[in-house]
């Protein structure tokens, strides 16, 4: 993992098997970026992605084997208990250019992910919200 700072913006660069969320856990350690939306693209390997069953309050797991594109990327990195949390989205595309998206549980990166970071000056965390039954923004 790579990182370059511009002001108040970051590139984050991921390369060929590193996972996601531990490659977004050393940036956050290194660079003190406790709050931040991301939006990225690049490759994947093998993603897991869940989908929400409002009705249940349970998510739904898969894994995709790649290699994939990530065609689309987008989160957040808020504190909770002192730590990093990320939410995040994603849409990825295979040789058939059909696409399969949601929320990622983990990612593994084939080839590259670049990821741009807007480093937030508001102090953000998550807190549970029992009707919702998942952890929700909350500044």
């Amino acid at each position: 993992m790579k990182h370059y700072q511009d002001k108040q913006k970051y590139i984050v660069v991921l390369k060929k098997g590193e996972d996601l969320m531990e490659g977004l856990r050393q940036f956050c350690k290194e660079s003190g970026v406790n709050e931040a939306w991301l939006q990225g693209l690049g490759a994947a390997l093998s993603v897991e992605l869940g989908y929400y069953h409002l009705d249940d309050q349970k998510y739904t797991w898969k894994t995709f084997d790649g290699p994939m594109e990530i065609t689309s990327l987008n989160g957040n990195i808020v504190q909770k208990d002192g730590q990093p949390m990320f939410h995040m989205h994603g849409t990825f595309s295979g040789p058939d250019y059909g696409t399969i998206g949601g929320h990622i549980k983990s990612l593994t990166i084939a080839g590259t992910c670049e990821i741009l970071v807007h480093k937030m000056d508001t102090k953000l965390t998550r807190a549970h919200d029992e009707q919702v039954g998942l952890d929700l923004l909350c500044p």
